[in-house]
Order: C-alpha cells, then sequence, then structure tokens
C-alpha cells in the first residue's frame, strides 16, 4: 500500500517560526559622537500607509509605544555622557516604526512509498543461476515538493541620530524582527532601542 510523507510537518514549521522572531540589529553612519553634548527630540516619522507593503499600526503609535521608545532611548543617550536639553541641543533624535506585510515560503520534501513484500532474485552458484524470493521492505522515493506559504507582518525600528546645525542624519541604527503579537511588541520596545544602541559603540559614561 502507498504512503504518503512529509519531511517538514506543520509543527515544525510553527517553531521555524518562533525562532524566526528574534530581532536582528544594524547601524550606518559615525559612532563618535563625544562631541556632542545635548540632545532633543524629533516628532516621530510614520511609514506611509498608502503603499502596498507597509501599514499603519495603531499599536506602535500611541502614547505608550512612543513613551517606551524615548525613555530607553533617552537612558541609552544619557548613559553616554550626553544630556537631555530641549532649549539647545546639539543633536537631534528621531525615530520611525515601519510594519510591512511578508510572505515567508517553506518547500517541503514529498516522498512516494514503493511497495514492500517478496520479489525474485537470483545468484550465481556452481556455475549455474538459481532464483529464490527475498523480501524488501518499502523505501521512499522523492516525488517532488510541497510549497507552503505564511504570511507574517515584519517591524522596523529606526532611529536616527542628526546634527542640528547642518541637519543631516549622523548615525543611523535599526532592528528588524517578525511581530506577531500586539501586546509583545509594545513590551519588547525597551529591549529593541537598548540593542539598537549596542551598535552605537562610544564609551558609555561611567
Amino acid at each position: 500500500m502507498k504512503k504518503m510523507m512529509h519531511v517538514l510537518i506543520p509543527c515544525f514549521v510553527i517553531a521555524v517560526l518562533a525562532a524566526c522572531s528574534k530581532y536582528t540589529y544594524y547601524s550606518v553612519g559615525n559612532n563618535n559622537i563625544s562631541r556632542y553634548r545635548t540632545f532633543a527630540w524629533l516628532p516621530p516619522l510614520k511609514d506611509n500607509p498608502g503603499t502596498a507593503s507597509s501599514t499603519t499600526v495603531s499599536y506602535y503609535h500611541n502614547d505608550i509605544a512612543d513613551q517606551k521608545i524615548k525613555d530607553q532611548a533617552t537612558a541609552d543617550l544619557e548613559s553616554r555622557g550626553l544630556v537631555l536639553n530641549s532649549s539647545k541641543p546639539d543633536l537631534l533624535v528621531r525615530y520611525t516604526v515601519m510594519v510591512n506585510r511578508e510572505v515567508r515560503t517553506f518547500n517541503e520534501p514529498v516522498y512516494n512509498y514503493s511497495w514492500d513484500g517478496f520479489y525474485p532474485r537470483y545468484r550465481f552458484y556452481r556455475g549455474g543461476r538459481g532464483y529464490y524470493w527475498a523480501y524488501r521492505g518499502a523505501y521512499p522515493i522523492y516525488v517532488g515538493d510541497q510549497i507552503e506559504k505564511v504570511p507574517y507582518k515584519e517591524g522596523t525600528l529606526i532611529i536616527d541620530l542628526i546634527d542640528r546645525k547642518s541637519g543631516k542624519v549622523i548615525w543611523r541604527g535599526y532592528a528588524q524582527g517578525e511581530v506577531n503579537d500586539p501586546q509583545n511588541a509594545i513590551n519588547d520596545l525597551p529591549k529593541i532601542v537598548d540593542g539598537i544602541f549596542d551598535k552605537l559603540s562610544m564609551q558609555k559614561a561611567s
């Protein structure tokens, strides 16, 4: 009797998705901001809801999320010797949150099993050839792939440090990760912000 076997079962797919919920951190620009002494916040930039792959997510665009991002970023900058000063800042700090709809594709190899049973065989002995029956168990035969597409949302948090006099971004740090649960997304914000500023490798104040 034929049997069908899928190497990747749904539980394994779920486990892979859970493992992909980690955040990846990047940065570009000048890490040497030791000449700056003060900073202030600019209003956040919002993603463009008019694009096909981007969506404005209410659980990021609210006072709680805004406060979590600013509180942690302020603490990280102050730990590096900068002082929050809205009246005369050297640096301007701005963040952007974007959430894009993505699709993750899994290729699952599909196998058919051969028939098991007794098959005729032969062997040579004493100058002749003799036939006999031998049992052969079923074995898998690769027949192709089954493609499974799993939709998900990928969130990106970007933090810019801007020279107030020139108006240029001197450093940008950002994090990307899968967004599955609104409450977890909010709770993770301080950890994400801290991970972004870990990429700003200037010496922390003692």
